[in-house]
């Protein structure tokens, strides 16, 4: 009686599968009318599937020599053609996947009603007897088409509908596709591993070569584990047994249908598993050599998530694209760099642990068709990575905004703004022991000793580095049009809203350039803002590129998953100054590396750069909390910043060694200057990477901005009474605006001024700040 019972269930279910089947190769019209709602919503649902989506690739990052510094990847795929892959893989998976795949129309109807007859009797694990056609639609639906985690389930829910639905996708696909097109899209889509997809990312992690380099024995491996890839994975502790015996089956299924004779099948199953895992990294931190490379991929991944007029590539897209990434990154610029900041900041002892060097390189250039400024480097000393009890840090110190400032560096845009309203490099220009700009009179800025002359050119400040007399010349030339100078040659993260720059500003309307006038930062052209060293780096390359400003841009060339450019969205390069400005600018900041003055002279001369022509500018932080060089020639422009990149900051020492120390330690005489480490760490970097190469200097100085064409000194109007004084300082062109007149008490008549400012050189409409006497006390 149980027999009579199981037959009729047997054939009813077969009646039903059959029937099932026959109705799924109807139209969608037909359908409806012969096989009720819900056969017919599967076949309207598999007619409406895109067949033709892209599988994910992995996308790889490159240096500019075409090696590869990095993966990313959500499935670790890269797609080839069958004529790349192994005859032996091909011809293993039809032998035991599918026979007579060469023969049938995508659907081997007997297997499909016993799966469909399965689940209608509740053996949920009868066998499927899909065809390889059929596979490939369910691991399409499941790894290409699904996204979500409720998608990805109803890819694979065992249901009679579910099986049928795919049947009739595989029919509908071997109406439009060859089945060696189907056959090399299933190799390239099937899981072979945990994030293992495709036959070339297989042969590559299980073997360490090429799908089309793969023997006998490991292609009947890999032909053997897509049955089940979990089960026959040879790296699990069961696995090893279970892979020989499966590969022994795929090897006698090849010799059964010719593909291989039975003796060779005999001899390659006498070898031994020769499998060895080759994990591929994936992302920025995994890559190998990551701790050097990291902050360079990261710039790279943020700098496609951000490019202008919403044309970035997010990290989904980058991870799935399959793209080739070239990026600008030099091997050679980027070894030299790391090995100058660790061996002039070491990390590893506690007294420096809290001291980054970061030193960025790009390269200047002339070029009026570039379209962007490649960087070369991105250098650290302390590793990438998330192992912060091991130093390392994902923080991106070479490309956002250090905190703590880059000193008196920024003097360069208050005198490129000088002479843009006409100062000359050679002008004189007044350098007092102590000056209080007007727009914050109670500050007192002081030079960092007692040995400057009181007068000195332009060009000698450049070198020599007098605070005051910088912040006497910013209040001449504009706090504005300071501030813009330095947007200009660079720093157009300083167009930010304010408070990306810096988190005090986050409540204040406005870029953060808007906030240093705004707030009076009179401070400014001392580099005590915070600052990108990239940013910086680039500065240098704009005076070196004849005025010209590049965007800097990591990425030098992008192709797709089929090898064809893709472009992308890029800011396009301006005329940021005069190139003669430019040149003449240049000429003006070599002294400082040159000259036996200059702030940077020691350091250089002391690591062997000699008289190769090159420009420069110190920077030191008034609490020695951070210290700066930017250094350029035609060849390289960079710019190295050590700082304490810690919460809650300390003052830096150069002696005896490099360490966070005491306020006091630092301000009596062992506190790091731009002229010391910084300045070292770039020289370092620099004299290796010239060796060989022709010395070329800048272009030579025009009298233009050479001797200038303001007035040779400013009108003296000391001892005069404020309204006749402001009429003859308006009647010489100058201005005397009201914020820069202070007041102090004085034995001189109310009204009497005291000093004046400038009172050597101005450019023309200079505004000039006065100090007059309010009167004797009582």
């Amino acid at each position: 009686m149980r027999v009579k019972d199981n037959l009729g269930r047997m054939a009813a279910g077969t009646f039903i599968a059959g029937f099932l089947v026959a109705v799924l190769m109807l139209p969608f019209a037909a359908a409806i009318g012969y096989g009720g709602t819900e056969v017919a919503s599967a076949v309207k649902q598999s007619d409406d599937v895109d067949l033709n989506l892209p599988a994910d690739q992995t996308t790889t990052v490159t240096d500019n020599a075409g090696t590869p510094i990095a993966y990313l990847y959500a499935q670790n795929r890269t797609w080839v053609p069958l004529s790349q892959m192994s005859k032996y893989l091909t011809n293993g998976v039809v032998a035991i996947e599918d026979r007579r795949f060469y023969q049938h129309r995508g659907v081997d109807w007997r297997g499909t009603a016993r799966a469909a007859l399965g689940v209608i009797q509740g053996s949920e694990g009868t066998g499927g007897g899909s065809t390889i056609t059929q596979q490939y639609v369910k691991n399409y639906l499941f790894l290409v088409v699904a996204k979500t985690d409720a998608e990805k389930a109803a890819a694979i829910e065992v249901t009679p509908i579910r099986k049928l639905r795919e049947a009739r996708m595989a029919l509908n696909l071997e109406q439009t596709r060859s089945k060696n097109e189907i056959l090399e899209a299933y190799l390239n889509t099937v899981a072979f591993a945990p994030s293992v997809y495709g036959a070339q990312a297989a042969a590559q992690y299980f073997f360490s070569k090429n799908a089309a380099d793969l023997d006998l024995n490991e292609a009947t491996v890999l032909a053997g584990m897509v049955n089940n890839p979990n089960k026959f994975n040879p790296f699990t502790e069961a696995g090893p047994p279970r892979v020989l015996e499966r590969r022994d089956l795929v090897l006698n299924a090849m010799a059964r249908d010719g593909y291989i004779s039975q003796d060779v099948a005999t001899e390659t199953k006498a070898l031994p598993l020769t499998a060895t895992r080759n994990v591929k990294t994936n992302g920025c931190i995994q890559a190998a050599n990551s701790d050097t490379n990291g902050y360079f991929c990261q710039y790279v991944l943020d700098y496609l998530e951000n490019l202008p007029d919403g044309g970035g590539f997010s990290y989904e897209q980058l991870s799935a694209g399959g793209y080739t990434i070239r990026t600008t990154l030099d091997p050679t610029v980027m070894q030299r760099a790391v090995e100058s900041v660790r061996s002039n900041v070491d990390p590893a002892p506690q007294e420096s642990a809290r001291i980054a060097d970061v030193m960025a390189v790009v390269e200047p250039s002339t070029n009026p068709n570039a379209t962007g400024r490649p960087v070369l480097a991105l250098a650290v000393n302390r590793p990438y990575g998330l192992l912060t009890d091991q130093g390392q840090t994902t923080l991106r110190l070479a490309t956002t905004f250090a905190p703590l400032g880059a000193g008196s560096t920024f003097k360069m845009f208050t005198a490129a703004a000088a002479m843009e309203k006409s100062l000359g490099t050679d002008s004189v220009i007044d350098s007092p022991a102590r000056y209080s700009s007007p727009l914050t009179p109670t500050s007192v800025v002081e030079n960092a000793n007692e040995n400057y002359p009181t007068t000195m050119t332009l060009e000698r400040a450049l070198a020599t580095s007098p605070n005051t007399a910088f912040v006497a010349l910013e209040d001449q030339v504009g706090l504005t049009e300071v501030a813009q100078m330095a947007v200009k040659l660079g720093l157009r993260g300083y167009n930010l809203p304010a408070g990306e720059v810096e988190r005090g500003f986050a409540s204040l309307a406005g870029s953060y350039a808007d906030q240093v006038v705004q707030q009076k930062i009179t401070s400014f052209t001392l580099g005590v803002t915070p600052v990108s060293p990239l940013e910086l780096a680039n500065t240098g390359a704009t005076i070196a590129s004849n005025g010209m400003w590049c965007p800097p841009t990591p990425v030098a060339a992008i192709t797709d998953r089929n090898g064809d450019p893709v472009q992308w969205n890029q800011i396009p390069c301006d005329q940021a100054v005069d190139a003669k400005l430019a040149s003449t600018l240049a000429q003006a900041m070599e002294p400082d590396i040159l000259a036996d003055y200059g702030t940077a002279h020691g350091s250089l001369e002391a690591a062997g750069w000699g008289n190769r022509p090159a420009a420069g500018k110190t920077g030191t932080t008034q609490d020695y909390k951070s210290s700066a060089f930017l250094g350029f020639t035609p060849y390289y422009a960079g710019a190295t910043l050590v700082f304490d990149f810690d919460n809650g900051p300390q003052p830096i020492c150069r002696t005896p060694t490099v360490r966070t120390c005491t306020a006091e330690e630092a301000q009596g005489g062992a506190g790091m200057g731009g002229g010391s480490v910084p300045a070292k760490t770039w020289a370092d970097t620099m004299v290796k990477l010239h060796e060989g190469k022709e010395p070329l200097d800048f272009p030579p100085a025009t009298l233009q901005y050479q001797k200038g064409t303001g007035s040779a000194s400013v009108t003296k109007v000391v001892g005069q009474q404020l309204e006749d004084a402001r009429s003859a300082l308006t009647a010489a062109g100058y201005t005397v605006p009201d914020d820069y007149v202070t007041e102090e008490q004085n034995s001189a008549a109310a009204g009497t001024v005291l000093r004046q400012s400038p009172t050597s050189a101005a450019i023309p409409g200079a505004a000039v700040s006065l100090v007059v006497s309010s009167g004797p006390a009582g």
